[in-house]
């Protein structure tokens, strides 16, 4: 297989398992049902507003993650099958554009909502929930392999080593993101199964943080408190 189907197609994810996937938090109390169990796109991300997130969640008891961060985009048909009510949308300011679902329990972030995501896909963060393996021997980094890195721009060395890139070196981006081709039927969503993220985010509460941009508070104390907004 070449090189440029391997990493700008969605070829590149056909030992993906399209049976439906449960998602959940990392103890458990909150699950959500991926009805198409495919992913759209992996991708190694270096985003300064998704490592403060993590650091913040974190910082609260929520899940360690890697210096550049495994996310991948799914179709937005779900089901929420326990704890909806253990979860709140947090947004880092609320200028922002990334709204993001947080379990209260054990501050997994489950699921991120973008407007450039046009409600047909949206985010999970690989290491801050638990998203079931293809099969019973590769670990997603064979199934799911990541197509390119991005965001470069916002990679500081505070961060720890900058772990090397497995992919196409030519597929490193300072922004946001080399060219990628979506099967035919993966330009929408044939036959929906569930319902979206937009329509569980407006049942639960939002917050936002009102953190300044690109900033990391060192000590736990200094982060803002959450602050009640409406939904949008």
């Amino acid at each position: 297989m070449s090189t440029a189907k391997s990493y700008d197609t969605d070829e590149l994810y056909d030992n993906c398992s399209s049976e439906p996937k449960e998602v959940t938090c990392f103890c458990g109390k909150t699950a959500f049902t991926i009805f198409n169990g495919r992913v759209r796109q992996v991708r190694e991300c270096a985003c300064i507003d998704c490592y403060q997130h993590l650091t913040w969640a974190h910082n609260l008891g929520g899940p360690e993650f890697p210096p550049i961060l495994p996310i991948s985009y799914w179709d937005n048909d779900v089901r929420m099958d326990r704890g909806e009510d253990n979860l709140m949308v947090v947004m880092l300011r609320e200028s922002g554009r990334s709204r993001r679902l947080v379990a209260k329990c054990c501050h997994s972030t489950l699921m991120v909502d973008h407007i450039n995501y046009k409600q047909l896909k949206f985010l999970l963060f690989e290491n801050a929930c638990k998203i079931p393996w293809d099969n019973e021997t590769d670990p997603p980094s064979v199934t799911r392999p990541p197509s390119d890195r991005i965001f470069m721009k916002d990679w500081d060395d505070s961060r720890g080593k900058l772990p090397e890139f497995k992919g196409d070196p030519s597929r490193i981006e300072q922004g946001c993101c080399p060219p990628f081709t979506n099967k035919t039927n993966r330009q929408s969503i044939d036959n929906p199964l569930g319902e979206t993220c937009q329509s569980i985010f407006q049942r639960i509460p939002w917050y936002t943080l009102e953190n300044d941009e690109g900033v990391i508070p060192k000590n736990k104390g200094d982060w803002p408190e959450l602050i009640p907004i409406e939904p949008r």
